[in-house]
């Protein structure tokens, strides 16, 4: 199986009472997505699952949820070819799905930087109350950023924390910051999370521009938006049908009688 580069927006930010998570996922393929719900280590988590290469992301029933973009290149590319030449999935969405079956922030966080080797790229785990951005790769240690309770950040798929690790120079490195920059201003002035959705699907150059939010190029396209209600516990996905080879559905794997705390909402762009 070839690896496939990601390069996604995440997005964290408080609005009003409310405190959100949002990415746009971008793929260089059509992937094959579900929803599940289900218990992991006894806590309610729901995650979007790529069924193509396994990834996964999502939130719990504690409100912690945990989104992640890549820093897959440079460094990463020994890593790269090493999943190309054996043929393994990459092991980040087990990681990811342990980190979501914590009780605790710190846990969480724990999980997300140890568990495993730790989850590459830029991370946030972050509750109603605290954000806590993680940015690693295959060569660099983790660096953690706590933010306050109304932080509004964004990441994209160069280092912030690392000068050196993700793009950095080039055309990419380019779309990188302009999106970063798009990204800061235009979920700045969202009011909820419908406008926050929008605003990281709008165009601000041509249509096939790389520089655009959501992605539209021949080698690069935005297949999903995952967003976190972490204060009313809310998992919602937007899914591009064009952009993607199937959508599964929702998996429910709770135990008979089981009343969940989580609401899923999917919508179909």
């Amino acid at each position: 199986m070839d690896i496939k580069l990601n390069e996604c927006i995440i997005v964290r930010k408080k609005m009003g009472d409310t405190v959100v998570m949002a990415k746009n996922r971008d793929r260089m393929y059509k992937p094959e997505l579900e929803v599940v719900h289900e218990l992991i280590n006894g806590v309610e988590v729901v995650y979007l699952h790529d069924i193509t290469t396994d990834w996964s992301e999502g939130i719990n029933e504690f409100g912690i949820g945990v989104l992640n973009t890549a820093l897959m290149v440079g460094y990463d590319e020994k890593e790269k070819q090493l999943v190309k030449k054996t043929g393994k999935k990459s092991k980040d969405g087990i990681k990811i799905r342990e980190a979501l079956g914590q009780k605790t922030l710190k846990n969480t966080i724990t999980i997300a930087a140890k568990f495993m080797g730790g989850i590459k790229g830029h991370t946030f785990i972050s509750t109603e109350d605290k954000l806590v951005s993680i940015e690693t790769t295959s060569k660099h240690n983790p660096r953690f950023t706590i933010h306050q309770t109304d932080a509004h950040v964004v990441r994209t798929n160069h280092g912030h924390d690392h000068w050196n690790a993700g793009y950095t120079q080039g055309p990419d490195y380019l779309s990188s910051k302009v999106r970063k920059s798009s990204a800061e201003k235009l979920t700045g002035k969202a009011e909820d999370s419908a406008e926050l959705l929008n605003a990281m699907r709008t165009d601000l150059f041509s249509i096939k521009s790389n520089l655009n939010m959501a992605r539209k190029t021949d080698k690069m396209a935005t297949s999903s938006q995952v967003l976190l209600n972490l204060s009313d516990l809310i998992f919602e996905l937007n899914y591009f049908d064009s952009k993607v080879d199937k959508f599964h559905g929702i998996k429910v794997n709770l135990p008979k009688g089981y009343e969940p705390k989580i609401k899923i909402e999917v919508k179909k762009l």
